[in-house]
C-alpha cells in the first residue's frame, strides 16, 4: 500500500506519532506563549474558537483560496448522546444494544468515519497495551509482531523493562535491532564482527532533554544492563515475523543444548563450573550487585586483543542533535540516518518529531515502509491506499501505526 494523506487530517498524525517524550511540557510552553485561552482542539471545534491551524509546510506554499466543499470536510462527528454512536449526519443509526464505549471513545473514526473514507483498508493500528506481557524475573517484555498487525511484514516492535541491576542476557539476531530509551539508564555491551569489544552507557529523557538511541546490525552479540531505577526501551526489528524460529539466539540457550563436555572444552573450563546453567534461557537475569554508576562504563570494560569499538558507532545521543524547526511553524524534527549522521544504521532511518497542538504534518508518502509510535499525546491519521480507498485512525500513547510502501 502506498500511504498518502487524503486530507490535512492524516498529515497531523504522521508526525505526531513520533512525538517527543517531553511533549507535555512543550505543549504547556506553547499554550502559555500563544494564548491561555487556546486549548487542543479537533476539527469540529476549531472554527468556533477562531484559532487557525498552523502547518509544517511554509506558508508560501499553502493555497490562498479555499476550495468548494460540502459541510462535512472530514472533521470528527459530533455525538449528541454523550457517547460515540455510529451516526454521521443523516447516515447510520444509534446503538440499540450495548457497545464498549471506552474503546469507541478512543476510536471515534471507527464508529463514525469521515465521508472521505472509502473502500477497504486493512487495520494499520496496534496498541502495545493490547499485547501479551511476559512477566520475568527482573522485568517484562511485550511485542507487536505480524500476528498482531498483519500489514507490518518488514518491521516489528517491542517494549522491554529491566528492574534495577537486571540485564538482558547476551544474545544476537539475524535482523537489525534499533532501540529508543523511553526511561531510566542502562549499559550496553557488544562484540562486533571483527572481535572488538564495545561498552557504553545509555540514558532516557531527563530535565527536558531527548534520550539516546542505539542500533546493532544483524549478528552482533549484545547485552543490556539496567542502572539506578531501571530501564525501559522501545525496540524495532527489521522483520515483522520476529518470533519466527531462528530470529534470536540466546547464549545460555545455545550452551544448555550443547553437551557440557563440548562447552567445557571450548572454554577451557571444568564441567563443574557449568553445572548451574539454567535449563531454559531466562531472557532477563536479576542481579543484586549494582554495577559502576552511570558514566563509569569503562570500569567494566574487558580488554580485547582486537581492540574496542567507540561508543558513537552504536549509540546516537539525540540530546546533542539540533532541532530542525519546520519552515511553516508548528513543530520540529530530528532525523537520524546512515547517510548524514548515524553511519551504522543502514537498515533503518528514524525521526523524532514534535507537533504543536492543532499542527498538521503535510500530505506525503514514502518509497519505504514507515513504523510509527506515539510517545506522548494523541493524533488522527488517514491512510489513502489508492483505487479510491481510504481509512481514518485515532491514536493514543503507546499506539503503533504501520504504513506500507507497496
Amino acid at each position: 500500500m502506498r500511504c498518502l494523506a487524503s486530507s490535512l487530517v492524516l498529515a497531523l498524525v504522521a508526525s505526531l506519532t513520533s512525538a517527543s517524550p517531553i511533549t507535555d511540557g512543550e505543549v504547556k510552553e506553547f499554550l502559555a506563549r500563544e494564548d491561555s485561552s487556546i486549548r487542543p482542539l479537533h476539527f469540529a471545534r476549531r472554527d468556533s474558537t477562531g484559532y487557525e491551524t498552523r502547518h509544517l509546510r511554509p506558508e508560501a506554499f499553502m493555497p490562498r483560496e479555499k476550495r468548494d466543499s460540502t459541510p462535512d470536510v472530514g472533521q470528527m462527528a459530533t455525538f449528541t448522546s454523550g457517547v460515540p454512536e455510529p451516526t454521521r449526519g443523516a447516515l447510520g443509526a444509534t446503538f440499540l444494544a450495548n457497545s464498549n464505549h471506552q474503546i469507541d471513545a478512543q476510536n471515534v473514526d471507527n464508529v463514525a468515519a469521515p465521508t472521505t473514507d472509502a473502500g477497504t483498508v486493512p487495520n494499520l493500528k496496534w496498541s502495545m497495551s493490547l499485547s501479551h506481557t511476559r512477566l520475568l524475573q527482573g522485568g517484562w517484555v511485550r511485542e507487536q509482531v505480524i500476528t498482531d498487525l498483519p500489514p507490518s511484514k518488514d518491521l516489528a516492535g517491542a517494549e522491554i523493562r529491566l528492574a534495577p541491576n537486571a540485564y538482558r542476557e547476551l544474545h544476537w539476531h539475524r535482523v537489525a535491532e534499533w532501540g529508543y530509551i523511553l526511561g531510566g539508564t542502562g549499559r550496553l555491551t557488544a562484540i562486533d564482527e571483527n572481535g572488538k569489544n564495545f561498552i557504553s552507557d545509555i540514558k532516557g529523557p531527563s530535565n527536558g532533554t531527548d534520550p539516546d538511541i542505539y542500533y546493532f546490525p544483524p549478528g552482533v552479540p549484545h547485552s543490556i544492563q539496567a542502572l539506578d531505577e531501571g530501564l525501559e526501551i522501545l525496540l524495532i526489528f527489521t522483520d515483522g515475523n520476529f518470533d519466527a524460529t531462528g530470529t534470536t539466539f540466546m547464549l545460555s540457550d545455545w550452551l544448555v543444548h550443547t553437551p557440557l563436555e563440548v562447552v567445557a572444552k571450548n572454554m577451557g573450563l571444568n564441567t563443574s563450573v557449568l553445572a548451574n546453567m539454567p535449563p531454559k534461557d531466562p531472557y532477563i537475569y536479576e542481579s543484586t550487585v549494582p554495577p559502576p554508576a552511570l558514566g563509569h562504563a569503562d570500569e567494566e570494560a574487558v580488554a580485547s586483543p582486537d581492540g574496542t569499538v567507540p561508543a558513537s558507532q552504536f549509540v546516537f545521543e539525540l540530546s546533542k542533535q539540533e532541532r530542525t524547526v519546520a519552515p511553516g511553524g508548528g513543530g520540529w524534527v530530528k532525523i537520524q540516518d546512515s547517510v548524514t549522521n548515524f553511519p551504522i544504521s543502514t537498515s533503518l532511518a528514524s525521526a523524532l518529531v514534535f507537533v504543536e497542538p492543532n499542527g498538521l504534518r503535510e500530505m506525503h508518502w514514502h518509497n519505504n515502509d514507515e513504523w510509527l509510535y506515539i510517545i506522548s499525546g494523541t493524533a488522527r491519521a488517514t491512510a489513502f491506499a489508492g483505487s479510491s480507498t481510504a481509512r481514518t485512525f485515532d491514536f493514543q500513547v503507546c499506539a503503533v501505526c504501520y504504513a506500507s510502501a507497496s
